[in-house]
């Protein structure tokens, strides 16, 4: 089983929660770790799908049109059901030219403050991604290419995936902010 940094300071007591909200977060972290796991699953998937249509357009010069829209739309997919679990396990990318050069308590500050900055933003994408894809269901709205396929079934993970960045953006902004105050 992995441990990451919000589950250790969970079983150190360095975040004071009760055991309700240690046994959310610990079913939160499940569920981004089986979000994760259905994105590497995916991704499984595609990369054997690209390398079946590849080979059978190399030795029978046939090919399966569905494959290539398939893939775009895994794509999408994948982004939305790990993207929480990597800012979780702090796998995204930081510029430190400033960075560094800060002290430890300035860097918290604007860990906080960037935090909250992506959960806001994250929590704009739930709203806008939610009425999008409401009007692409209402309105029946599909996308006709080798395969028809609803794009409210496409486009339902942005509002899931984001609304977990959210969550974990605004967690980790808590987080920061109990530091500060000690």
């Amino acid at each position: 089983m992995v441990r990451h940094a919000y589950y250790e300071r969970i079983v150190k007591g360095l975040m004071k929660h009760d055991d309700r909200m240690n046994g959310f977060w610990r079913f939160f972290d499940r569920l981004l770790d089986m979000m994760a796991g259905l994105a590497g699953t995916i991704l499984i998937f595609i990369t054997a799908a690209v390398c079946y249509t590849i080979g059978m357009r190399y030795l029978f010069t046939k090919t399966t049109i569905w494959i290539m829209p398939m893939t775009e739309y895994a794509l999408l997919w994948i982004v939305f059901l790990a993207t929480a679990r990597l800012l979780r396990d702090g796998g995204h990318v930081i510029t430190e030219i400033l960075y560094a050069h800060l002290n430890a308590k300035t860097k918290r500050s604007l860990d906080c403050i960037m935090f909250v900055i992506g959960g806001l933003a994250c929590a704009i994408m739930v709203l806008l991604g939610s009425h999008h894809m409401y009007e692409c269901f209402v309105n029946n709205v599909t996308d006709v290419r080798a395969v028809t396929v609803p794009k409210s079934a496409v486009f339902s993970i942005v509002p899931f995936g984001s609304l977990f960045l959210t969550i974990q953006f605004l967690r980790m902004a808590w987080d920061r902010l109990v530091q500060i105050r000690k």
